[in-house]
């Protein structure tokens, strides 16, 4: 019996320069099979977090679960012991939360702050499961050289959004890239009465790549490529998406991610983008960074771009 891995991903969402995260949940379907790590079955610890350098590290530890098990009910683990080390040296203990008032689960918090290009590692112990521990590096960022919203129409027969950045690949590395595309809108309600008032909402936006670039793979909305064909030089990277229409909004916000992300990263993403798609009866190999147990624990660096449409 195969074990299923479940990961919880974190999204940096960027406002006028302020940070909130947004939680989403993927559970694998028990409709494929994938195998990662099939000895100690049941007896591993599960370890998720993707964490970057603008936010303290937050990392679930869960129960594992068998694939085609009739509850996929998630079940926290708060009593383990989570060390993180910076570059091998011992940092701290970090000390778990729960997330809602019947303490039914939660997360292991950090008051560490990554720093780009240094190594963090998680050791986590508990009595009744194995000992697991997972590592990755921050990347250097590559350097946004600018950026334009180069055409913006919502109307016509075939209405487009463009923009264009150019950012300085790191020539040290083989660098990995992700493309997040974010809509912030405002709506305004007028009742019956006359009132007036607003609500207000995030969505992701899919962005379609103009200029050329290789390894791509999506993530849902979003795109993932590597530095093959640009290694070390500046690229060009244009994008087009579909518009939003702007009579619909009271304020209307679009925010570009610059993510350059780990090799861990690039690879969990890639693999489960095939586990996703693949419509074959054979077992697709989902990556994991866990030593002794499951899950990710992969790292990015994010460079918010926003563009003010209304």
């Amino acid at each position: 019996m195969k074990e299923a891995i479940f990961f919880f991903r974190r999204r940096v969402f960027y406002v006028f320069g302020a940070l909130t995260l947004f939680l989403l949940l993927l559970i694998s379907s028990c409709e494929k099979d994938f195998n990662i790590n099939t000895g100690n079955i049941g007896n591993e610890l599960v370890i998720n977090s993707l964490w970057n350098d603008g936010s303290p590290l937050q990392v679930y530890v869960t129960k594992p679960y068998p694939v085609g098990a009739t509850s996929q009910f998630i079940t926290a683990i708060p009593d383990a012991r989570l060390e993180l080390y910076e570059d091998s040296m011992f940092k701290e203990v970090l000390h778990y939360v729960p997330s809602d008032t019947q303490a039914s689960f939660g997360a292991y918090y950090s008051s560490l702050i990554p720093l780009q290009g240094h190594n963090y590692t998680i050791r986590a112990s508990e009595p009744k499961y194995l000992s697991a521990n997972a590592g990755d590096e921050v990347p250097l960022q590559a350097p946004l050289i600018t950026t334009a919203l180069e055409q913006y129409a919502d109307s016509g027969r075939n209405p487009l959004a463009k923009m264009y950045m150019v950012f300085r690949d790191n020539p040290m590395a083989q660098n990995y890239y992700r493309i997040n595309a974010w809509a912030y809108v405002t709506y305004r309600n007028i009742n019956q009465l006359g009132d007036t008032s607003y609500s207000y909402n995030t969505f992701a936006i899919t962005p379609y790549p103009l200029s050329v670039v290789n390894d791509t793979v999506r993530d849902g909305d979003f795109l993932l490529f590597s530095d093959r064909g640009f290694n070390g030089q500046e690229k060009y990277l244009e994008l087009s998406f579909a518009p939003l229409i702007r009579t619909d909004y009271f304020h209307l916000s679009i925010v570009i991610e610059l993510h350059t992300v780990s090799y861990a990263h690039y690879e969990y993403f890639k693999t489960l983008n095939l586990y996703r798609t693949s419509n074959s009866d054979e077992p697709v190999y989902i990556f994991s960074n866990v030593n002794n147990g499951l899950g990710a624990f992969v790292a990015e660096h994010i460079q918010p771009v926003p563009f003010i449409i209304k």
